[in-house]
């Protein structure tokens, strides 16, 4: 009963703030009106580093195949929505009966927040190489999930969170594992 209780009251609460994590609700700097496109235009930040950011990929969900979750089990058809200013893609573990392990894993497209701006949600942040492309994990210190944060051009990334009901650290070595699926479905640069 109480882990039944778990997987259907208490995770999907959790699970929004995971897949919300590494958020950040300011951004340094002073606000000035856009300036209007010219041919003598500065290029973006973004394209100065060599790639378009995260601005071209228009669905989440498309990171990310089922085909590359089936050694976790079979999972819903995935939910795709904007939460928090992230285009996300939820992907759900089926649960066939209350000792089935939870599993959820979020796809989460950041157009303006770099890798740098991972935030430490009770875990720290450690940096990674997934397939040569530099990344942040952030384990969660109070539920149990794990958030891997891709960057992509120079201020804006994609991350993979996953929450488990079992343990942070499994969730960091899932959200890696996923992770390198979903990288070279990036824009390099």
């Amino acid at each position: 009963m109480t882990k039944l209780f778990f997987v259907r009251a208490v995770l999907p609460l959790v699970a929004g703030g995971a897949l919300l994590a590494g958020c950040t609700s300011t951004q340094p700097g002073t606000a000035s009106p856009a300036q209007s496109s010219s041919a003598s235009a500065a290029p973006t930040e973004s394209s100065s580093a060599g790639g378009s950011g995260t601005q071209s990929i228009t669905d989440p969900c498309s990171l990310l195949e089922m085909s590359d979750l089936s050694s976790y089990g079979q999972f819903n058809q995935p939910e795709s929505k904007t939460l928090g200013g992230a285009r996300t893609c939820k992907y759900q573990k089926k649960i066939a009966s209350a000792s089935d392990a939870t599993m959820v894993i979020g796809v989460n497209v950041r157009d303006d927040a770099s890798v740098d701006q991972v935030r430490d949600t009770g875990g720290g942040v450690a940096d990674k190489d997934i397939n040569g492309r530099r990344a942040k994990e952030a384990p969660d210190g109070a539920a149990v999930g794990c958030t891997l944060g891709l960057a992509v051009g120079a201020s804006s990334r994609v991350d993979v969170a996953v929450l488990l009901d079992s343990s942070s650290n499994e969730a960091c070595q899932v959200a890696e594992a996923v992770a390198k699926s979903v990288e070279p479905k990036l824009p390099k640069g």
